[in-house]
């Protein structure tokens, strides 16, 4: 009941209402990233409330800014964070799209278990993607350094979408971009998080 509790006032405090399904499911995720990570080695830690506040509440915190979709999440892992905004955003449509066959199998097992009919799994480079209809947002958590990942990420993303980057510390020196219209960055407090995060958005020309 405590992870519950803090699951949801956190969302609460992120401006994101969740209902009880969502936050159950939530809680499900964090239970198959447990399950699944001793020999799969998804993510740095199997501790629920770091995985709470470092990967659920980070990833959720995101959702305020995106707009439409479909969405595609380029190295999205073990689902971050494209499961938990799935999860919370179930009006949009989600791609995570991943090159590792191990986390694209557990991505696929937990939509399955989650019962998530709002995402598919694509396993696949981002080099080599050929989607099926122009992503009008992609989000990366840690895919790449922001100018390589800005450079890639511009190549499937659609004309007039917007690439969303998660990042840790503010981008001191944020260069224009022949890509982009406009990019702004926006300082992100999730609850429970001393580190900084900050989420770079580029609007596609």
């Amino acid at each position: 009941m405590e992870l519950q509790q803090e699951l949801a006032a956190g969302a609460a405090q992120l401006g994101i209402v969740t209902s009880e399904a969502q936050v159950d499911t939530l809680l499900a995720y964090v239970a198959l990233l447990q399950k699944w990570n001793a020999a799969f080695n998804l993510v740095g830690t199997s501790n629920a409330q770091e995985l709470l506040q470092k990967h659920l509440l980070d990833s959720i915190a995101i959702g305020p800014f995106i707009k439409n979709s479909p969405v595609l999440d380029v190295g999205s892992g073990a689902g971050l964070p494209g499961i938990p905004l799935a999860i919370t955003l179930p009006e949009l449509s989600f791609r995570l799209l991943d090159a590792n066959n191990k986390k694209v199998r557990f991505m696929r097992q937990a939509a399955i278990e989650l019962n998530l009919s709002n995402i598919e799994i694509v396993h696949s480079r981002v080099e080599n993607y050929q989607p099926n209809g122009t992503p009008s947002t992609v989000v990366s958590r840690a895919f790449a350094p922001f100018e390589k990942a800005l450079d890639t990420l511009s190549t499937v993303c659609a004309e007039g979408g917007e690439v969303l980057l998660m990042l840790g510390e503010r981008i001191q020196q944020l260069q224009t971009h022949s890509a982009y219209e406009e990019i702004t960055t926006h300082a992100i407090r999730v609850p429970g998080l001393q580190s900084q995060r900050h989420l770079l958005v580029a609007r596609k020309k």
